[in-house]
Order: structure tokens, then C-alpha cells, then sequence
């Protein structure tokens, strides 16, 4: 049998019809069937899309609710404990300059009520940011790390047998802490309200550039963490308990 008509006979689906004829017939048919499935798999990829750009606004509303929660929250007690502190502050101020003529001194038992009111204040706002330290993990932990160095240096005047060197350290330990509140106000304010406003409030800067100031910059904040937790005498000691417990158990 020739080759030409090999072919002609294998293109015979239907006696009479050849390939032409039927793909002419179906093509209508399977083009719609591919324009339907197209469309459906476009249409799907199109709502799980949509539904998981829904679930990421859904999810960033929800921080901005728990950030605006939270400064609240914190915004209150950090009022409350500033007004004890500015009162500690204001009541050594005005022991200082009662007698300008004559240095001041703190005695033991105004040092015990101070040291109370001042510290009951710091406890309050350290214990609440240490609880909520997953919004801004190094923000707060420096925060809560300078309230933590500037407690243990209050514990510690206790031992000074100079007590005008008690009055002068209240006034230094007082200050700090007022600069540090305000300092972790300014960030959760910007954190809370910077993307609804569309702006943001200006970080304290002090003229004596050795005064640490507490910004919302991760670069800012490891200096600050490393400075705290290394540097100062609270986290000297913290260092040196971790030391001796290692050896203590590792042996």
C-alpha cells in the first residue's frame, strides 16, 4: 500500500470525516473548556490572594490595636510613677537649696522613705515592661535595664556614710529616671501613633553628649544594651553572679 495512502487512511476517524472536520467540530468546545479553567484557576489564585493580603492587614491592625493598647496601658502607670519620682526629686531639691549657705544631708530615715517611694515606682514600670517585652524586645529590655542599673545604684547609697553624698546621688538617680521615662514615652508614642499621625516625635538630645538617651534605632539600642548590661555597676554584678554560677554548677 503507498505511503500517501497509508496516511489518508489513518486521518479517517469517521467514514466520510477526516482530522480537519473533527478538530473543526471540537475546537469550539475544548477552547471553552480551557478559557473555563483558566479563568477558575485565576479566579482562585486571585481570592487566595485577596484572602492572605486580608489576613495581613487583619494582622497589622491587630499590632496597631495592641501597640495603642499597650502605650496606654503603660502610658499611665509610667504618669503615675514619674509624679512619685518628681516629687522624691522635688523634696531633695528643695533639702538641697533650703540653706545655701550650708551643705544638706539626707539622715537614715528620710533615705528608708525615699528610697521606698522611689523604688516601689521604678519596680511598678519595670515589672510591666518586662511582661510585654515580645512587642519591642530591645527597646523594652534597655528600657527596663536602665530603670533596673538605676535601682541597684538607689539600694546601694545605703551604705554611704556621706549623707550629703545621699542627697546629691537622689537628685543624679531621680533625674535619670524622669530622662528614661520620658526617653520610652517618645518611642512608644511613634510606635503607637507615627504611622496614623504620619509623623514622629523628636528623641531627646542633651547637650552633654555622655548622657544616654534612649531611641527607637536598633544600632542605638545594642550600644545601649551592651552599655547597661556591661558598663554599669548593676550590670557588673549581674555578670559576675552569672560567672560564679556557671562555675558552681559546671564543676
Amino acid at each position: 500500500m503507498p505511503t500517501s495512502e497509508v496516511i489518508v487512511k489513518s486521518c479517517l476517524l469517521i467514514s466520510g470525516v477526516d482530522c480537519y472536520d473533527v478538530a473543526k467540530d471540537f475546537s469550539g468546545p475544548i477552547l471553552a473548556v480551557l478559557v473555563a479553567f483558566f479563568t477558575v484557576r485565576f479566579a482562585f489564585k486571585q481570592i487566595a490572594t485577596q484572602h492572605k493580603n486580608t489576613l495581613s492587614a487583619q494582622i497589622e491592625e491587630s499590632k496597631r490595636n495592641t501597640r495603642i493598647e499597650l502605650f496606654k496601658n503603660i502610658g499611665i502607670l509610667s504618669d503615675q510613677s514619674s509624679s512619685i519620682i518628681r516629687e522624691v526629686n522635688s523634696y531633695c531639691m528643695g533639702k538641697k537649696y533650703s540653706n545655701p549657705e550650708m551643705k544638706s544631708e539626707i539622715n537614715h530615715e528620710e533615705y528608708l522613705a525615699l528610697m521606698n517611694k522611689f523604688g516601689q515606682a521604678l519596680l511598678s514600670v519595670i515589672s510591666k515592661v518586662e511582661s510585654h517585652e515580645i512587642v519591642n524586645l530591645k527597646l523594652f529590655r534597655v528600657f527596663r535595664f536602665s530603670l533596673q542599673s538605676i535601682h541597684h545604684d538607689l539600694l546601694s547609697i545605703q551604705f554611704e556614710k556621706n549623707r550629703f553624698c545621699v542627697l546629691e546621688k537622689f537628685l543624679e538617680l531621680t533625674s535619670d529616671a524622669q530622662c528614661y521615662l520620658g526617653d520610652f514615652q517618645v518611642c512608644m508614642q511613634n510606635m503607637a501613633y507615627g504611622e496614623v499621625f504620619g509623623s514622629m516625635v523628636p528623641h531627646r538630645v542633651p547637650v552633654d553628649k555622655r548622657f544616654k538617651v534612649i531611641t527607637n534605632d536598633s544600632k542605638e539600642l545594642d550600644k545601649l544594651l551592651d552599655y547597661f548590661s556591661k558598663e554599669t555597676d548593676w550590670g557588673k554584678n549581674c555578670l559576675k553572679y552569672e560567672k560564679e554560677a556557671e562555675e558552681r554548677f559546671s564543676s
